[in-house]
């Protein structure tokens, strides 16, 4: 009995200490498209005698836990790793006992479980630190692509399977099946982890072919990011060929040019199953060397002159065939050169030109470069003086100087006829007459 009382009294105590803090938001899930500002809500309450301690969100990944933002009262907001500057507090205000936490720019990586922790203190210090937590799950949504169904008809049994994919999602699409408008079980769905963790939904259902001739299958893709569900249908029939398409596709009452690369397209009714397969000839015969046929297409490259003719195409399945043809003429390529001229192209002319005279530019302002600078030098060179006549130095003998000077005089005095002063009475004039020259007087 009294241990009964002692574990009654323990269990009023931790209910009395509990209920100092709760916090509510537990279990939620909240989903957003990426690129969006998505809130996580979690709120409190604490008793009069308890105050906020902190505020903090956590990431849960693979069992471990990321910090993403811690927050004390009176401080600013902190955040980390890949959620700074993306993740805040909707409310800081202790009064308003919100703790919610907001997410700007949505990533697919944000994809997971979130835990908010609110701790609180005793205001008179007296009572045990209080601490509780919320987990919340925030799915980023992404749009996946639109469906596709791809068939496989096993000829032995005429069975014919029928698989719907919508792939890279989050989460999975979910898929469903009408057969001429009404709703169909499927025989299998799964949801496939694809590249980078995205979901593929597949769903799939098998129909024996002869008896579901002329039904149409629709494949319904749904999805939190789709505005309105995505459909794709397949109609069990024979195929049907409504042309032969050219490409390049020449104009009315012209032909191809040789060398050109070609390509045909048969042309059949989207959505047939089992899917056709097709062939292809060149004027009823097999197709020339260059050519590659590939599903409904056929490449002929370098086309050439012999290629020319008629092209059909057989389109068939377990249901039927249909075939469609197209004619085409290929001529020779003529050069357009004129007769008797040679040389290169006028382009090659043009360049080589334009070369040229870069090059004359070039050399040009190279001489012009050269000619400035010489000028420069030679108006820092000061001018020449005048030269000074060089003084001769003679080395003969002053003797022998002095006697060929009086030589050279005694023989222009015998040149030189003598004056003769001659006195005239009269009016006072003299007459000058020269000295006879004695080889005259003799």
């Amino acid at each position: 009995m009294q241990r009964l009382l002692v574990f009654v009294v323990f269990s009023l105590v931790a209910t009395a200490v509990r209920a100092q803090l709760t916090i509510s938001g537990d279990g939620a899930v909240v989903q957003e498209s990426i690129g969006r500002s998505v809130t996580l809500t979690c709120t409190y309450s604490l008793t009069n005698t308890y105050t906020l301690r902190e505020i903090k969100w956590y990431s849960l990944m693979d069992g471990d836990r990321e910090s993403v933002l811690v927050y004390y009262p009176g401080q600013s907001v902190y955040t980390y790793g890949l959620y700074r500057n993306r993740a805040s507090l909707v409310n800081t205000d202790a009064a308003a006992q919100v703790a919610s936490l907001r997410l700007s720019n949505l990533q697919f990586s944000d994809n997971g479980t979130y835990e908010c922790v609110v701790g609180a203190s005793s205001a008179s210090g007296s009572g045990a630190p209080q601490e509780a937590s919320a987990e919340i799950e925030l799915v980023a949504l992404v749009a996946p692509n639109d469906p596709v169904i791809d068939d496989d008809f096993n000829s032995v049994t005429g069975n014919l399977t029928l698989t719907c994919t919508a792939y890279t999602g989050n989460p999975a699409a979910f898929l469903t099946w009408n057969r001429d408008g009404s709703p169909i079980s499927a025989d299998r769905a799964d949801n496939i982890t694809s590249w980078r963790g995205y979901l593929d939904a597949q769903s799939t259902i098998s129909v024996t072919a002869s008896s579901a001739r002329s039904s149409t299958f629709e494949c319904v893709a749904q999805h939190p990011a789709f505005t309105s569900a995505q459909r794709a249908s397949v109609t069990l029939g024979s195929p049907s060929v409504s042309a032969v398409s050219i490409n390049p596709s020449p104009a009315p009452g012209q032909s191809l040019m040789e060398l050109d690369d070609i390509i045909l397209t048969c042309m059949t009714q989207e959505g047939i199953v089992p899917q056709p397969t097709y062939e292809w000839r060149h004027n009823a015969g097999s197709l020339p060397t260059s050519a590659q046929a590939y599903r409904n297409e056929l490449k002929i490259f370098s086309a050439q002159v012999e290629d020319t003719g008629i092209y059909t195409c057989t389109a068939s399945n377990s249901f039927g065939s249909d075939t469609g043809d197209a004619s085409i003429l290929i001529t020779e390529r003529v050069d357009n050169t004129p007769e008797g001229q040679t040389g290169t192209p006028a382009g090659t002319v043009v360049g080589i030109v334009i070369a040229v005279l870069a090059v004359v530019a070039v050399i040009v302002v190279i001489g012009f470069v050269c000619w400035r600078r010489r000028q420069s030098d030679e108006l820092k060179i000061p001018p020449d003086s005048p030269e000074e006549p060089e003084a001769v130095v003679s080395t003969e003998p002053e003797e022998e100087k002095d006697e060929e000077k009086l030589n050279l005089m005694e023989e222009k005095k015998e040149e030189e006829p003598e004056e003769v002063k001659v006195e005239t009475q009269g009016e006072g004039h003299a007459e000058v007459a020269k000295k006879p020259d004695p080889d005259q007087t003799a």
